[in-house]
């Protein structure tokens, strides 16, 4: 029943849609030059032979996309490859990045009728692939619809995700029910799904996509200029960051510089938008403060650097010795879901993260289990980790159990890229 009304809704809800994308292009939110692309107009001209259309939500998931679709590439370089996302981030930081071959980016139609089927009649797809969950009723049916094979791949359902779905268990058993697999990350997602509806023999674990993706962006050029400037100070990173923890970072800094006075913090807050929240904190705590976005440098004295420019954490990843993971402190309210430890890890900087990680529980417990983690609860803790980080000796345990966990993971890539060519036409 919920399944019928919202398609009788998205068979009419065209004009709020367009009224809704005219809202978020004043905001800044829509890019101009490609905002039709979200209802089905001006769409990149097809490529001739079989086309696979790839979902990845925002940027994370679109990026740990890419080393998948490079895979598949070489697999079969018939085949053409539609990447869809939703936001503008995701659209700017792939354009700063060279895509796979026959990778074209295209937005992910608004969820009415009408774009849909625009899109779906224009792409005609061999094979639909969702990353994560992001399920779109109208999406969704009219995929199904069209009898395209639909696969749902580093798929996760925590128990706090299904409890939020309980009133709604009858639509969401009929959206699951519709991918012919799902490839989850942990157990605990296939268990979930299965209890949503899907056939447990369609249902299997394979790991988080994220291991498998490429490192984040380099500029070495760049890199150079930022390791000149920090030179051979003591130096580490909070990255991803929420507002509500950044109080216990930089006391932990203050902490930390009573045994190391030179120590340099550079703080990249998740959203750069809210650098500005950041740097009044910080304010608080210390005055010699330098801020990327604002063109301002590093200088011997600086005490607090904000690392507040898209695609640049690959960056700070790689200067780094050791990168505190943030969105994982204890805050007032939810708490917070932990952000990818993988992105630091693959560029050899060892990780510290707090107690809160809903969203990546299986991640960080297995990285933990197996010694490639360091979790701290207090900012004492931080401060003392962040100390011993800076010895060489000390970190290379670590680095060897992020390595060694990296290797075990592949097979999050390996099984899907193998399901996927499998459900492919015959070349």
């Amino acid at each position: 029943m919920l399944l019928r009304l919202y398609l009788g809704f998205a068979a009419l809800n065209a004009p709020l849609w367009r009224m809704i994308l005219r809202k978020r292009l004043k905001m800044g939110k829509e890019d101009p030059a490609r905002m039709t692309e979200k209802l089905g107009d001006n769409l990149a001209t097809r490529p001739a032979g079989p086309v696979v259309w790839v979902h990845g939500v925002s940027v994370g998931e679109s990026l740990s996309l890419l080393t998948l679709l490079k895979e598949l590439g070489k697999a079969r370089p018939d085949v053409s490859f539609v990447l869809t996302t939703n936001t503008r981030t995701s659209a700017d930081m792939l354009a700063k990045i060279d895509l796979p071959p026959r990778v074209i980016h295209q937005y992910q139609p608004a969820d009415t009728t009408s774009a849909v089927r625009k899109f779906l009649a224009h792409w005609q797809p061999d094979l639909a692939v969702f990353s994560e969950l992001d399920m779109w009723p109208c999406l969704l049916w009219e995929t199904h619809k069209s009898s395209v094979s639909m696969f749902l791949i580093n798929a996760r359902m925590s128990d706090r995700s299904i409890h939020k779905r309980r009133f709604g268990r009858g639509l969401y058993r009929t959206l699951v029910s519709m991918f012919d697999m799902i490839l989850c990350q942990e157990e605990v997602s296939r268990a979930n799904f299965i209890t949503l509806g899907s056939a447990p023999e369609k249902t299997i674990v394979t790991g988080p996509l994220k291991v498998a993706s490429e490192p984040l962006p380099d500029n070495e050029q760049e890199r150079q200029k930022l390791g000149e400037a920090i030179g051979n100070r003591p130096y580490w990173l909070a990255a991803s960051t929420h507002h509500s923890e950044e109080d216990r970072i930089f006391e932990a800094h203050q902490i930390a510089r009573e045994t190391l006075p030179d120590l340099l913090l550079v703080i990249a807050p998740r959203h750069p938008k809210d650098s500005e929240q950041t740097r009044a904190k910080c304010l608080g705590y210390f005055s010699r403060i330098a801020q990327r976005s604002k063109g301002e440098a590093i200088q011997p004295d600086t005490e607090v650097y904000i690392a507040d420019t898209l695609g640049e954490l690959g960056l700070f990843f790689r200067l780094s010795p050791v990168s505190f993971i943030g969105h994982s402190l204890p805050s007032v309210g939810a708490p917070l879901p932990g952000k990818n430890p993988y992105e630091a890890i693959t560029l050899g900087s060892v990780v510290i993260h707090g107690p809160e990680y809903s969203d990546f529980t299986y991640i960080y417990d297995t990285l933990h289990g197996n010694g490639a983690t360091i979790k701290i609860e207090t900012e004492r803790e931080l401060a003392s980790a962040v100390i011993n980080a800076q010895d060489p000796t000390w970190r290379a345990p670590y680095q060897s159990a992020g390595e060694m966990a990296m290797t075990n993971a592949k097979s999050a890539l390996t099984v899907p890229r193998d399901h996927i060519l499998s459900a492919l036409p015959v070349a």
